[in-house]
């Protein structure tokens, strides 16, 4: 028996590759499928035909029912415009033969029994389905068209549900068995039909089980913000050119946490954004752009959501998880979230930082009294002074310091102060000025510290981990023991260099 079953897989495959095989690729919204030219017809009543619709068939899934067919314009019984399936409920497909050979009581004209005189059939002639999917197979039957014991014939596909995702195509044959039937012909009984008769069709359909997903990266220190979507899947499909079953859809939307510090942002700007962005045409790159231009936003640490979903508006041939509907009407499915406020806020710096103007005072200042210097910070992040390379803070965490900054003048000597911004981007930029007893004046020869090392794009899987962005250095943020024993000590360094350049 399982040589017998090798054979039969053998012919089989070469039967599937037969030029004369009509098999559907899909059709036009709208348009009617013509009729097959296999079947019984007046030129030629002996063929065989085939529907996937037979009384009391319950195909699944929907797309493969007759109404969700004819939805999408197919108007043929043979044939299968391509779907889209999850593979739950496991995929059942319903056939039967329309053949003269099979109908009861039916006419069978004589040219089918090799005579000139017709007869009617009396027993319906058995048939077998020969079925493959992915490597998969087998032969089913024999069947009794009409048969009260007998359900109608199906293919049940039990391994779609773990096949991969991807394209497939399932290969059918039906085979009516020669003499397994009989017609009436006056008085006698002739055994019908009287030679092999056979018809292949293929129904093909997109498995898709697995949810989108994307590598996602947020440009979100430039003169605008982006979220960069790379690598998306799965990539959008169509029955045919003019039918798409589904596109790949991302909605982007944040809404401002906080802000960095007190300083002043323009009245116009934004604390949220809300974005759609559809992968329709699979030919292009698997790339999409949330872009975020004028107004602009207001700069500061965002929760960012990301959900990924495919959408469809031929709601009827697409059999996968989660149905749901956008705004437009357009069907949602296999929605999933990508990011949201469990993730670490996003920073949002839309200008470039630099410390500006700084200056010290107007008239020379004598030994012993205050000097007060300030300066103008454009960008946003952790605030650092040096005095003659010590630091020195004026915040309550001992650690930043902000404008204005007072000093004490304690001698005739020469000093320097530098300040120093890192923003939440990691650019660091720095200004520095020379002051004494005398006055000040501008660093000429002050040489900004390095940039750090350029760190690489933030990018976020679907692995559901928080997305490793660099850790923002926040304004009078709590401290660990070792940060602030380490501060402390910096202190101490710093009063025991000075002696007599008190903080007031």
């Amino acid at each position: 028996m399982a040589r017998v079953g090798a054979v039969l897989l053998l012919l089989l495959g070469a039967i599937f590759v037969q030029t004369h095989a009509q098999l559907l690729q899909g059709v036009q919204p709208g348009a009617t499928i013509a009729p097959a030219a296999a079947g019984p017809s007046a030129a030629n009543p002996c063929a065989l035909g085939i529907t996937f619709f037979p009384p009391g068939a319950d195909n699944k899934p929907t797309g493969w029912t007759q109404p969700a067919q004819a939805n999408v314009g197919n108007t043929a019984s043979d044939q299968m415009v391509k779907t889209a399936l999850a593979g739950y409920p496991v995929p059942m497909l319903y056939m039967a033969p329309v053949s003269v050979f099979t109908q009861v009581n039916g006419a069978v004209p004589g040219q089918c029994m090799g005579g000139t005189v017709d007869g009617v059939l009396t027993k319906p002639a058995h048939f077998t389905i020969t079925w493959a999917l992915a490597g998969a197979g087998g032969v089913i039957g024999p069947f009794t068209k009409g048969s009260k014991q007998d359900p109608p014939a199906n293919v049940t596909l039990s391994a779609v549900p773990e096949i991969p995702d991807g394209d497939y195509c399932l290969q059918l044959k039906m085979d009516v068995v020669p003499g397994s039937g009989s017609a009436a012909v006056g008085t006698q009984m002739v055994p019908v039909p009287s030679a092999p008769q056979s018809i292949t069709r293929q129904v093909c359909f997109i498995k898709m089980a697995s949810r989108p997903t994307a590598n996602v990266t947020f440009r979100s220190c430039n003169t605008s913000f982006a979220v960069d979507l790379m690598g998306i899947t799965p990539k959008p499909m169509f029955a045919n050119p003019q039918l798409p079953l589904f596109s790949t859809v991302f909605h982007v939307w944040g809404k401002l946490n906080r802000t960095f510090d007190r300083s002043p942002q323009a009245d116009n700007l934004l604390d949220y954004f809300d974005q759609y962005v559809k992968w329709s045409d699979p030919a292009s790159p698997p790339f999409l752009q949330v872009l975020m231009e004028s107004p602009g936003l207001l700069n500061g640490y965002y929760n960012v959501w990301i959900e990924g979903s495919l959408a469809t508006t031929y709601p009827d041939i697409v059999s996968l998880f989660g149905l749901d509907q956008y705004d437009d009407g357009s069907a949602k499915y296999m929605g999933v979230s990508l990011r949201n406020s469990s993730n670490r806020p996003v920073p949002i710096q839309t200008v470039r930082s630099k410390i500006a103007d700084l200056a010290g005072p107007d008239i020379p200042v004598q030994m012993g009294q205050a000097a007060t210097f300030t300066w103008e910070t454009q960008g946003y992040g952790e605030q650092f002074c040096y005095v003659d390379g010590q630091k020195v803070a004026n915040t309550a965490d001992v650690v930043h310091c902000e404008s204005p900054l007072n000093l004490k003048v304690a001698d005739n000597a020469n000093h320097t102060l530098e300040v120093m911004l890192v923003d939440v981007c990691g650019e660091v930029v720095a200004n520095g000025i020379f002051f004494g007893s005398w006055g000040w004046r501008q660093n000429m020869k002050f040489v900004p510290p390095p940039p750090p090392p350029t760190a690489p794009d933030a990018i976020y899987n679907d692995s559901g981990m928080p997305l490793p962005v660099r850790t923002p250095m926040v304004r009078n943020r709590t401290t660990s023991a070792a940060a602030s024993n380490a501060a402390a000590g910096g202190v101490v360094a710093m009063l025991a260099g000075f002696l007599g350049m008190l903080l007031i």
